[in-house]
C-alpha cells in the first residue's frame, strides 16, 4: 500500500537501530563504564549502536575509541590478505555533513606501499575515496563507488556517513556500525542507490554518526500538540568541533584496527 508523504516522515531516519527497536527486534544491551553498547542481529545483518558521553574529556574519549576498535574488528573480521577501500560520503563544505570527507583525510592509506614490494606484518591494504554528492558531481554515488570497487579489486569496503536521528539524545552521541550497508540521503527524502553488499557485490560496512535531527522528531520526542507547517534540519552549535572529533575518533579507530602496529600521532 502507498504510503503518503506524511506517513513516511515517522519512520525515516538514517538509524538503523532505531528501525529495529521500534519494529521490537532483539536488542542487546552491554555497558562499559560510561558507554553503552547495543547490539541486535536478524538474519545475517549485525547493528551495533555506542552511545557515549561527553568526549571532549579524554579519559571518556579514549575509552570509546578502544571500544570501537573492538567492534570493527568483530563486524570486519580483518584478514592478511583483505584489501579495503574506505569511503567517505557527504559534502565537506556543508559542516553537518562533512563527517565522512573530514575522516578520510585522517585515514592511513596503505596501498600504494603494497603495490610496490613486501609491507611490514601489521598493517592492511587501504586506499580511500570521496566521491562528493550527486549535486556536485552529477553521477550517482553508487556508480562511483562501484567504479572504484572495480579499479582498486577491493573486498571489503567501510563507508562513512553523517546521519539523521529522530532522538535529540542520539543527536552527535552514539556511533552506529551495521553490514547492512547505507542508503546516502535517507534521512531527508533523497534517496540515491544504496551501498551495501547487494548492490556493491563485496562486504559493506557502514559507520555513521547522527549529526542532525528535525524540528518534527524534537517535537513529537516533547509529545508536543504544536500543528508544524514547515519542518527544519537542527544541528547544534558546536558541529565544526564535534565534526573535527568525531572524524578523529573514526579514523584513528579504522587505523588502529586495520593497522595494528599504527601508533595515533598527538596522543
Amino acid at each position: 500500500m502507498k504510503q503518503n508523504r506524511k506517513e513516511k516522515k515517522s519512520l525515516r531516519t538514517d538509524l538503523l537501530l532505531e528501525k529495529k527497536e521500534a519494529m521490537n527486534r532483539n536488542v542487546q544491551e552491554e555497558k562499559k563504564g560510561n558507554i553503552i553498547i547495543k547490539k541486535s542481529n536478524h538474519h545475517k545483518n549485525q547493528y551495533c549502536t555506542i552511545y557515549f558521553p561527553n568526549i571532549e574529556r579524554n579519559k571518556d574519549y579514549y575509552s570509546l575509541e578502544n571500544i570501537l576498535v573492538e567492534e570493527l574488528k568483530e563486524m570486519l573480521e580483518p584478514q592478511k590478505k583483505d584489501k579495503f577501500l574506505i569511503i567517505g560520503l557527504g559534502n565537506e563544505k556543508c559542516t553537518p555533513d562533512s563527517l565522512g570527507p573530514y575522516t578520510i583525510e585522517r585515514v592511513l592509506v596503505t596501498s600504494y606501499l603494497f603495490s610496490l614490494g613486501e609491507v611490514e606484518e601489521g598493517y592492511s591494504n587501504v586506499c580511500s575515496f570521496t566521491p562528493n554528492v550527486i549535486g556536485n558531481t552529477g553521477i550517482e554515488t553508487a556508480k562511483i563507488i562501484k567504479s572504484i570497487i572495480e579499479e582498486t579489486k577491493a573486498n571489503k569496503v567501510i563507508v562513512i556517513d553523517s546521519l539523521k536521528t529522530s532522538s535529540l539524545s542520539r543527536l552527535l552521541k552514539t556511533i552506529q556500525i551495521t553490514n547492512e550497508g547505507i542508503t546516502p540521503g535517507s534521512g531527508i527524502y533523497d534517496n540515491r542507490e544504496e551501498i551495501s553488499k547487494k548492490t556493491m557485490k563485496v562486504d559493506v560496512i557502514a559507520i555513521g554518526i547522527p549529526t542532525v535531527t528535525d524540528l518534527e522528531s524534537i517535537i513529537k520526542e516533547e509529545k508536543s500538540k504544536t500543528v508544524l507547517k514547515e519542518n527544519m534540519i537542527i544541528t547544534p552549535t558546536n558541529i565544526d568541533y564535534m565534526i573535527e572529533k568525531c572524524s578523529t575518533l573514526i579514523a584513528s579507530s579504522i587505523n588502529k584496527c586495520l593497522h595494528p602496529n599504527y601508533i595515533r600521532q598527538n596522543k
